[in-house]
């Protein structure tokens, strides 16, 4: 794979151009120094009479004073002529002396020449000896017109408490890649921020040229904060170009000609972005043809930042015999590099000129003799080795174009800590003690870690455990370095055994799965995994080894090619299985097997000072079967000392054997029966009904329950308490039949009527000593037609249908019940006494589900049986008809009712139940009062308001039993829910007689007891006919 960029090479440096106005400085003659004064006040830079020698600014032969611009921004129009001229070597100061503040802003017009050009030997300062000055150049798109300049030094902020800016805005380029908004400033030599001033370079969507042609002695093309107190800053930015040292490769000097942050000072490059136009989008990009320090001399400062798709390439000088293209931190400077950003990348290379005659195989590095880091996050990339350049050639513009390619195939080595005087910090994410960030990518041969001190850190926010780094790691003859990883999942599945210094596991995981040399500790939260093999390790208080690979349940075996050293507080984390291994018989001649688990195989001496084994299973907890053990550690060399002491268990001891060269987990049941003291009589039952001679995945998931509590929560998942909830629910609910019917029967009218009843209600039963608390929603509707057989009896049919749902989400269970309803009735009136007696029956198909979640037995139990109720009910009452439509009516009721359940297996795995066929008696009595309003409406309706409260006691069954077993085991009987003994029984409602022949009603009812408490409306009407 290459990657590819375009730059010019003499058209660039020739349509590039951002001083442009020179060709008019140097158009004149003039012996001495020339400054600004305004005296026209028109800000016209080019007008003579603004100048103190009444003649058009020149350079000829003296410097050139824009002191102070006096608040105002001095206007200069590009030439539009080319005139034939040699420039002198003067120097053009703009924002000089102390609190003099300069500012400078060119104008392009569309009446410009296509050429003009000059080409001045001399300086341009900008913010100088306590000085300000501010240069701008905002411009359109290039439309291949181009304007020129060559400056020898450009200098940006030179002088303690001097400010100098420079900002060139372009808007993108029209055709081409490297056609661009061309406001180019090109110079031989650029300094920004030097002797203690600062100075800023904003390359915004334009692009620049430093490059010398020197045959010389060497020296420094391009510097950002050179000297003690300096700030030299540089922003590539929406797409801008920068191009230092662009002889190619000819120069034939061994140190690079670029250098951010020298000789105490502090220097940073900013690339970032991108910008889009009509020719498509480019990225912002700095190129060093070179080589680059960043960070050069003891406490000089150099930081670059590469981010949001920018793109900086550094190429090494020809002469460099070392071939690297880079060095971040030398001769105890300090320099950083951070490349973030998806697109965001960092070329490297050795010596490479423009014919690829010379070209070399490059490398990087970070820490070379001072302290350097390199940051990738976020999706950033650096890669390491070769680049060419291709010829191009674009016949739109004329122009001849190199794009330099990156060779995927010919990799570098990226070296941490080169010289033993060099710290070196490469980081994956994030730095050691920043926040995790994304990770970024590592394209070279390989990483060396130096004399010095190199380091590899790995911060990042990737957990999934798909997040491999193959890159070799090794440490030079002279070096070992460290691996440090603090967060996220990092997976080594390459030969590190070339790696011969520390492995530090902080937080995370670091999965090996291959050969891991020196030496690993894990402290913190830190883990260490995998199935490879690694050299001596310590494991701190809060550190944890876990053999296996990130996430997986298989048992599998991590070697420690040397001593293992476990401290109080470590943990080792253990997969056991229940798949056997092999058995054995102990002293008393039982059988002991031995389950397959993680393995540790220590090369050496454990030693195990009391850490922690946490086992699990599958990744939950595991379940520990009487009689079982697993082997958990060996060691050649011996064991000395022991884990520490396991956590007590309700139902079975745990412990661990040891012999000279093994370590065993252990476990035997002790003689705690399942009922422990404080578990309800249902948690009792269950555990009753649970054979454990004849063991089974039931047995094993209640032994091997941690504590008390989890040993109550399993009893009652497993128990299928809904099945006798359900049945108070039932018994509960054959009142709506009966409350339709009594309530047809409170119409005095007689002869042949039809009627209908619509209910819906929601209700709770409380929970007790055993059972959970239930809510049921209930909705139906009960139809019926009767006829007065004389004046004083009536007889009547009724039948209806309805749903209710039943929950009790403690035990994650629930039922769905249909009902279907029959009835019969009479009614007896003599005068102002009546007596209704009725009798009914309600099919019922109930359909339930149970979720049953423990430690390693999941299932969803589910059953659908039949269920009856039969009942026979009457109730008496007497009207007191009192003045002014008022009524009051005393009544009693008595209802006897039998609920009756079939028998049924339930679907599902371990967890299913059998449940035998049950029925329940219970016998109701009500008193009460109702109070009723008659009224006459305006329009001949008849309208009624009643009330009604009373007191409902239940005698006999109130609590529903259902006999149970697991499959094939001993019979156990749940307790559900209760019925209210005694009920406040609350009723108010309003019927209109909407013709002659109809009314309509409605009602809310209450019924609130000691256990339960239900609320609901109806809608009615009665039709005579």
């Amino acid at each position: 794979m290459k990657t590819q960029g375009k730059f010019k090479t003499n058209a660039f440096r020739k349509n590039l151009i951002l001083v442009s106005m020179l060709p008019a400085l140097a158009s004149f003659s003039v012996s001495a120094d020339s400054y600004w004064t305004n005296a026209v006040g028109n800000n016209q830079f080019l007008d003579a009479n603004n100048w103190d020698t009444l003649t058009p600014p020149s350079l000829a032969d003296g410097d050139l004073y824009l002191h102070n611009s006096g608040g105002q921004t001095v206007e200069f129009e590009l030439a539009s002529t080319y005139p034939d001229f040699t420039s002198g070597d003067g120097r053009f100061y703009i924002g000089h002396g102390v609190g003099n503040d300069a500012r400078l802003k060119f104008i392009s017009t569309t009446d410009n020449a296509y050429y003009a050009r000059a080409y001045l030997y001399g300086d341009m300062v900008v913010g100088a000896d306590e000085g300000r000055g501010l240069v701008e150049y905002s411009h359109g798109k290039f439309d291949g017109s181009f304007y020129g300049v060559d400056v020898t030094t450009l200098t940006i902020g030179s002088g303690l408490n001097s400010m100098g800016t420079v900002s060139l805005f372009g808007q993108g380029k029209t055709t081409t890649e490297q056609t661009m908004s061309n406001s180019t400033l090109e110079a031989q030599e650029m300094r920004i921020g030097v002797d203690g001033g600062s100075g800023v370079l904003n390359v915004d969507g334009s692009s620049i040229v430093i490059d010398r042609h020197s045959s010389g002695n060497y020296t420094t093309a391009f510097s950002l904060g050179d000297g003690l107190n300096s700030q030299g800053t540089m922003n590539v930015l929406s797409g801008g170009k920068a191009l230092v040292s662009s002889s190619l490769g000819y120069s034939p000097y061994t140190e690079p000609s670029a250098v951010i942050g020298v000789n105490q000072g502090r220097g940073a490059l900013n690339i970032s972005g991108s910008m889009s136009s009509d020719a498509g989008t480019g990225k912002s990009r700095a190129y060093f043809g070179q080589g680059l320090y960043v960070g050069h001399g003891a406490d000089s400062v150099g930081a670059v930042q590469v981010t949001d798709g920018g793109r900086l390439a550094t190429m090494g000088t020809v002469g460099d015999p070392s071939a690297i293209g880079a060095y971040v931190g030398v001769n105890g400077g300090t320099g950083s590099v951070l490349v973030s950003g998806e697109g965001s990348e960092w070329l490297v290379s050795g010596g490479t000129s423009i014919h690829n005659t010379d070209n070399r195989l490059g490398h990087l590095s970070i820490g070379e003799s001072g302290t350097g880091s390199l940051t990738l996050a976020n999706g950033g990339r650096v890669s390491v080795g070769w680049i060419d350049y291709l010829y191009d050639y674009d016949p739109e513009t004329y122009a001849s174009y190199y794009d330099i390619a990156f060779d995927s195939a010919r990799l570098g080595d990226l070296y941490l800590g080169n010289q033993a005087d060099g710290v070196g910090t490469l980081n994956i994410g994030g730095a050691e003690n920043g926040s995790a960030q994304a990770v970024g990518t590592v394209e070279a041969n390989s990483i060396v870690m130096g004399a010095g001190n190199g380091t590899l850190v790995f911060n990042h926010t990737d957990s999934s455990g798909l997040y491999q780094f193959d890159l070799d790691v090794v440490s030079s003859a002279q070096g070992q370095g460290t691996i440090k990883q603090v967060n996220g999942v990092t997976v080594f599945n390459t030969d590190r055994s070339a790696f011969t210094g520390k492995t530090l596991i902080s937080g995370g995981t670091l999965e090996v799965n291959n050969v891991l040399g020196g030496t690993v500790s894990v402290s913190g939260s830190g883990t260490l995994a995998g199935i490879g093999s690694v050299g001596s390790t310590t494991v701190e208080r809060g550190g944890a080894i876990s053999p296996g690979a990130f996430n997986t349940v298989t048992p599998e075996t991590l070697t420690v090619a040397g001593d293992l050293t476990m401290t109080s507080g470590a943990i080792y984390v253990t997969n056991l299985t229940t798949d056997l291994d092999y058995s054995t018989q102990n002293a008393d001649g039982e059988t002991v097997n031995t389950y397959r688990s993680d393995r540790i195989q220590v090369d050496g001496l454990a030693t195990l000072g009391g850490a922690n084994v946490l086992a699990v299973a599958g990744g939950d907890q595991v379940l520990y079967v009487p009689n079982s053990r697993w082997h958990i550690l060996s060691a050649t060399g011996g064991v000395s000392g022991e884990f520490g002491t396991l956590t007590a268990r309700p139902y079975v001891d745990m412990d661990y054997e040891y012999d000279a060269n093994n370590a065993y987990l252990v476990v035997t049941r002790n003689e705690q029966d399942i009922c422990m003291d404080g578990m309800t009589s249902n948690e009792c039952s269950v555990g009753g009904g649970v054979d454990e001679e004849d063991g089974g995945d039931i047995v094993d998931e209640i032994i091997s329950q941690p504590d008390k509590e989890s040993a109550k929560n399993a009893l009652n998942q497993l128990s299928g308490e809904v099945h006798s909830s359900a049945k108070s629910a039932m018994l509960e609910d054959s009142r709506f039949l009966r409350e339709a019917v009594n309530n047809r029967l409170r119409d005095p009218a007689v002869g042949t009527g039809a009627w209908g009843h619509i209910y819906t209600s929601w209700g709770s039963f409380d929970n007790s000593d055993s059972a959970a608390q239930m809510k049921r929603d209930i909705a139906g509707v009960i139809l019926g037609v009767d006829r007065s057989l004389n004046e004083t009896w009536t007889l009547g049919l009724a039948g209806g249908y309805g749903k209710a749902n039943v929950r009790v989400s403690e035990r994650a269970s629930s039922a769905d019940r249909y009902d279907y309803h029959v009835g019969a009735y009479t009614k007896g009136q003599w005068g102002n006494v009546n007596l209704h007696t009725g009798v009914g029956y309600t099919w019922h198909d109930v359909s339930t589900e149970r979720s049953v979640r423990l430690q390693k037995l999941e299932d969803s139990p589910s059953a659908d049986y039949n269920a009856s109720t039969s009942q026979m009910f009457a109730e008496g009452r007497y009207l007191f008809e009192m003045k002014d439509g008022l009524a009051l009516e005393p009544y009693a009721g008595a209802a006897y009712v039998h609920v009756e359940t079939d028998g049924f297996t339930e679907r599902g795995g371990k967890a299913r139940l059998q449940g035998a066929s049950d029925s329940m008696d219970t016998f109701f009595t009500t008193l009460g009062l109702r109070a009723s309003k008659a009224y006459a409406l305006d329009n001949g309706q008849n309208a009624k308001l009643w009330s009604k409260v009373g007191w409902r006691h239940a005698y006999n069954d109130v609590t529903s039993t259902t006999k149970m077993s697991f499959i094939g085991g001993k019979g156990f009987e749940v307790i559900g829910t209760s019925v209210s003994r005694d009920v406040a029984v609350l009723e108010v409602g309003a019927q209109i007689e909407t013709t002659p022949s109809v009314d309509i009603g409605v009602t809310y009812n209450g019924n609130i007891g000691n256990s339960t408490e239900d609320h609901g409306a109806k809608i009615y009407f009665n039709w005579r006919f």
